[in-house]
């Protein structure tokens, strides 16, 4: 048989039909580089060095009568996840290893069946002490006030606030979002969030959640600095080709050597989705919508149930309380807020100087009534005066 050497796998026919079932690119090129690590190891283990001839001998092992012949590659699995174990590797890391190698003879017809607990992985030392970095909401806004572009902002954010993944933003295209109206400007108000379902690259469900208005407002200053275009990539690099997964973590990953330069080392993009998980639990969301602002499969029938933009839109803003970078926006949103309260403040002043004129022009009518009645008063005194006076002469005549 012929030797495997790097990745001159990929031209077995095997590994061909097992990578055209993978819709996704990213688990595809991680089973790449994942089942190269298996063959090079299988290869020193066992008789078998290329994937054809893993395949043929498991079909040939399934029509035998010996229990050993038929289990062979079950327990060279097992033995597999033992080499593993030894490398100190952490249970996740295992984990994906063999999801790979099973994915690859399931694809191919020949699944492999293990007893309950055959594959249970060991935690390594790493596992047993944890020192996972999930940055809290205050660790957030510092990253934020750190960033000296609005992409490296607006990108934070789509992470943080709407739980998308790496590779979910480094695939966002513009024309896929309503930024603009039927003239070409930008329509989207400051004080809403975007309502935004897409399917995830890497599981193909949908994900049901918004982009948040403190984001929004980093894009549109993003595509004003890009003279606001029309399709194309929505995150791209300084030399304007499309921001991939690893420009993502090198670009998130110096913010936090700026901010935390004692963690730095424990930062991981990915952490920024649990962060966003955290803020859905402060919320006391339900599990059906935590599941499908993460694009997680909602079990039972309850995924065949659409989720409302109404729906998602109410529970978000319970979610934003949490998630919020509090009054660490751009500074033409702010101008903006305050532009508006002015109004609001110079509309209230000139309806009280309204009033007042009104008051005003009261009181000059009463004052004008009250010297009305003076004037008539004096003229009553004076008739009452005379009558008097007449009265009085009267009166001596008679006597």
């Amino acid at each position: 048989m012929t030797e495997y050497y790097n990745h001159d796998f990929l031209t077995d026919k095997y590994v061909q039909n097992w990578l055209q079932q993978i819709s996704s690119k990213v688990t595809v090129k991680e089973y790449k580089g994942e089942f190269a690590k298996w063959l090079e190891w299988a290869k020193l283990n066992t008789e078998y060095k290329t994937p054809t001839g893993m395949i043929e001998s498991r079909l040939k092992h399934l029509t035998s009568q010996n229990l050993i012949e038929r289990q062979f590659w079950e327990q060279t699995l097992v033995k597999y996840k033992n080499s593993l174990e030894t490398q100190n590797l952490r249970m996740a890391t295992v984990h994906s290893q063999l999801r790979t190698v099973m994915s690859f003879f399931a694809k191919n017809g020949v699944k492999l069946q293990f007893s309950r607990g055959q594959l249970k992985i060991n935690p390594s030392e790493k596992d047993k002490v944890d020192v996972e970095w999930i940055p809290s909401n205050e660790e957030v806004r510092l990253l934020y006030r750190l960033a000296d572009s609005a992409r490296d902002r607006a990108v934070l954010l789509v992470l943080y606030q709407s739980g998308f993944s790496e590779i979910d933003a480094a695939n966002m295209k513009i024309e896929t979002f309503p930024f603009y109206d039927s003239n070409g400007n930008w329509q989207i108000s400051s004080t809403e969030d975007l309502y935004r379902k897409q399917r995830r690259e890497k599981t193909n469900q949908w994900q049901y959640t918004c982009i948040s208005r403190e984001a929004l407002e980093e894009i549109r200053i993003m595509l004003q600095s890009r003279g606001f275009p029309k399709e194309g990539y929505l995150f791209v690099s300084f030399r304007d080709k499309p921001l991939e997964v690893r420009g993502i973590n090198e670009a998130l990953s110096k913010l936090a050597e700026k901010g935390f330069n004692g963690k730095a080392k424990l930062w991981k993009t990915k952490h920024l989705r649990d962060a966003f998980m955290n803020g859905l639990l402060q919320a006391k969301l339900t599990q059906e919508l935590k599941d499908s602002f993460c694009g997680h499969k909602r079990e039972g029938a309850r995924n065949d149930y659409a989720i409302t933009e109404l729906t998602v839109k109410t529970a978000y803003a319970e979610a934003f309380k949490f998630l919020t970078i509090n009054g660490y926006g751009s500074q033409s949103r702010k101008v903006e807020e305050l532009a508006k309260r002015q109004e609001e403040t110079e509309k209230t002043i000139m309806k009280q100087q309204l009033e007042i004129e009104h008051q005003k022009e009261t009181v000059r009518m009463y004052e004008s009534q009250l010297t009305v009645m003076q004037d008539q008063q004096n003229q009553l005194h004076g008739v009452i005066d005379d009558l008097k006076a007449k009265l009085d002469e009267l009166i001596k005549k008679q006597a």
